[in-house]
């Protein structure tokens, strides 16, 4: 095997040094002439680097011991990274902070009407996956659930969403007093759990439904890719859409002396009992059911009948945690800029996991450490980064969602707690604002289609890194355009333009993104299933699924540790910051025609014209601004004099569309422009502030949004203005 990767990855090698040789000159955006040649030869220098067999050998670690945050694997991890990142001659922090975490202390299912039965929330052992027998794998269970005894007759409320409890009182069904039984998938599963606690249920127990992501789609893990018949799904509850991080202190880092909220008040903790269990265990459930027939939406691939109850089934759900207070560990390693230390780019990563982490986070924080190891050789050589480079590894984000609506429609997707990254991210708000130009965040990957994500002035950057990284006989641009465009049914295939996926929730950028408002990105490869891979959150996520399905031989993650480089380097060395908001003024444009809709189908009134003509002035501006910028670098480069400010302002504008204006009990997502709407399926949200207020129909509070947004096109528009002034008339 060690010889296959060496072969592999010196194959690579050869083909980026080839087709760095065949490629005509190309003048890369944010730099001149010369300095994109003299660029072009030091990623190429990096990719050559990026090795199957170190990746490989930086996964098994990782893999070892369930880790999941606050547990004893989870030091084994840590320490493990500190001596790693050090060794890679990198200068390596940790960062402490004290967060509420849970872990159940009792859970237990009963069956007890019409008949007895246990059901199990275990998860049994194959021969096929060797670590699932490891000691200190436990059963399922749900992060923050309240404690408590809950008994009563089931109601089956299909994936746990407003629609279908609208549609169960169609039917004459009650959920007062009932315990709600909804399948993964559509939503979070704090959505769902919230959304029964509104309707009255004493309890709720999840599972994943066969139909989904089971047996009715393929062969199921240990044969293939899909969730089988004993996995079940962990997670957490937590009501995010108050506020991401620690429960007990929104807004400030949670260390050791913050002031904390008391656990009974938290808005964010839920007040019923959740529990999860495997579609197997779920079916005995199902067949006990009467009642009315579950409509047609309501049916997946269980093999019984579906039916809505309630009862005959009657069920006692027993849930004891324990919650209290826990410290995590953030680990931050950084090669320090030559030139301009004070400004960096940081790309972050996850160490927590569920149990072993094979793929989530594994793969992900096996490609940030490959791209650690590599640009430590080259600063090992002589070369600095011109900005700091940084690097963290994040504590608690599975006790907190990227992607197209295709990714998440049967998937609960990337977690809901993002512990670690949001209290890193509000202890030092004020220094990451000032200095951070950039955030990347890397969750996990498989093989498969590339799927970034991003702020609108990224986009352009993101497609000019991944001309230059070869995949195959093409490059990654030409797969992902080829991949985008076949998705989207476009006939016109040479005029297309693939886009970065608009951020919502449900991974460690969204503190940098709606929160600090930094200009942020995800990178991911995904496979042909989205995110959906069939192992996640169960004691089969480990490292022979990553061997036999997720990424055989690291093959993907060479690739996946190149874009990464090429990402870290490019930003890095620029001579003016590449961003183009040109194209956010596109996007402005759009929202502000979708906003126009909203209006319409909450039978309001909205006057477009002032958003309209405030897009418009951005665009112009934007237009102007990189015309100027372009033609200065074609000339030769931005005098010094201006260079500085010059990239400050382009590396705040983003801020520019924040502020804490916002309604009271969510204005943590300081954000105008995107944000998250907890049932638009994770996808970005244009306007958050203003699609719930037309969706709650509350006037004064879409008059409120409305002038929150055209103050920060307006704040937007001045900086661009200011910025392009020097260059206009450049001093002599």
């Amino acid at each position: 095997m060690l010889l296959v990767f060496v072969l592999a990855g010196a194959a690579c090698a050869r083909d980026d040094r080839n087709r760095a040789e065949q490629t005509p000159a190309r003048i890369r955006i944010g730099y001149t002439p010369t300095a994109s040649a003299a660029q072009q030869a030091l990623e190429t220098r990096f990719r050559q680097g990026v090795s199957a067999d170190s990746m490989s050998a930086l996964h098994q670690p990782l893999t070892a011991r369930p880790h999941p945050a606050g547990s004893p694997g989870t030091q084994d991890i840590v320490r493990y990274l500190q001596q790693t990142l050090a060794g890679y001659g990198l200068e390596v922090q940790t960062h402490e902070y004290q967060v509420l975490l849970a872990q159940p202390r009792t859970i237990a299912v009963t069956l007890t009407a019409p008949e007895r039965r246990t059901l199990s929330v275990d998860e049994p052992a194959i021969p096929e996956d060797p670590t699932s027998s490891h000691p200190e794998l436990g059963g399922g269970y749900v992060a923050y659930s309240a404690s408590g005894t809950a008994e009563g007759p089931v109601v089956y409320v299909n994936y746990g969403l407003p629609a279908d409890y609208a549609e169960l009182a169609r039917l004459g069904v009650s959920l007062k007093g009932k315990i709600a039984l909804a399948r993964y998938g559509r939503s979070h599963r704090a959505v769902k759990t919230h959304t029964a606690e509104q309707a009255g249920a004493r309890a709720l127990i999840l599972y994943s439904d066969p139909g989904d992501d089971g047996e009715t789609k393929g062969p199921a893990w240990p044969k293939g890719y899909w969730r089988g018949e004993h996995m079940l799904q962990r997670g957490n509850a937590k009501y995010s859409w108050y506020w991401h991080g620690d429960p007990l202190t929104p807004g400030v880092g949670a260390t050791r002396n913050a002031l904390r909220m008391d656990e009974a008040t938290a808005p964010t903790l839920p007040k019923i009992p959740v529990v999860v269990m495997s579609w197997g265990e779920a079916q005995h459930l199902m067949a006990a059911l009467g009642g009315p027939t579950a409509p047609q939406r309501f049916r997946g691939g269980l093999r019984t009948p579906y039916r809505v109850g309630p009862g005959p089934a009657v069920v006692r759900v027993d849930v004891e945690m324990e919650q209290g207070l826990r410290p995590i560990y953030d680990i931050v390693a950084s090669i320090r800029g030559a030139s301009t230390p004070e400004r960096s780019i940081l790309f972050g990563t996850h160490h927590d996991a569920w149990t072993f982490g094979g793929v989530d986070p594994g793969t992900g924080t096996t490609a940030l450490l490959e791209v650690a190891r590599g640009l430590g050789q080259l600063a090992k050589s002589g070369w600095k980064p011109a900005r700091t480079i940084s690097f963290a590894f994040w504590d608690a984000e599975e006790f907190g969602l990227v992607g197209s609506t295709e990714s998440f429609a049967f998937w609960d997707a990337e977690e809901f707690g993002l512990v670690g990254s949001t209290e890193y991210a509000e202890a030092l708000r004020a220094q990451l604002q000032e200095q951070l130009i950039m955030y990347v965040n890397i969750d996990m990957y498989m093989k498969g289609r590339f799927d970034p994500g991003g702020v609108p002035s990224l986009a352009a950057f993101v497609a000019d890194v991944a001309k230059d990284v070869p995949d195959g006989d093409a490059t990654v641009y030409d797969r992902w355009k080829a991949s985008e465009a076949a998705r989207q049914q476009v006939t016109d295939v040479s005029a297309f333009v693939p886009d970065l996926e608009a951020l919502g929730s449900g991974a460690d950028f969204v503190p940098f993104q709606d929160h600090l408002a930094v200009p942020t990105l995800a990178i991911e490869f995904i496979g042909d299933n989205g995110y959906g891979y069939g192992t996640y959150h169960t004691n089969y996520d480990s490292r022979a699924y990553v061997e036999q399905i997720a990424d055989p031989g690291f093959a993907q993650g060479v690739l996946m540790a190149q874009v990464l480089g090429t990402l870290a380097l490019r930003m890095s060395e620029a001579d003016v910051l590449p961003f183009r908001f040109s194209h956010y003024a596109a996007k402005l444009l759009d929202a502000v025609d979708a906003a126009s809709g909203w209006s319409r189908d909450a039978g309001m009134t909205m006057d477009a014209v002032p958003l309209r003509a405030r897009a418009e002035a951005v665009r112009d501006a934007s237009v102007a601004l990189e015309a100027a910028i372009d033609a200065a670098l074609a000339g030769g480069g931005v005098p010094d004099t201006v260079r500085a400010a010059l990239n400050d302002r382009l590396s705040r504008m983003e801020q520019t569309l924040a502020d804490d204006a916002g309604a009271a009990d969510t204005k943590w997502y300081r954000h105008v422009f995107y944000g998250w709407n907890i049932y638009s399926l994770y996808d970005g949200q244009p306007f958050p502030g203003l699609a719930e207020a037309f969706r709650v129909k509350d006037t004064a509070r879409v008059t409120h949004e409305l002038g929150r947004i055209e103050r920060a096109l307006d704040r937007m528009h001045r900086e661009l203005l200011a910025a392009h002034q020097p260059l206009a008339s450049p001093p002599r």
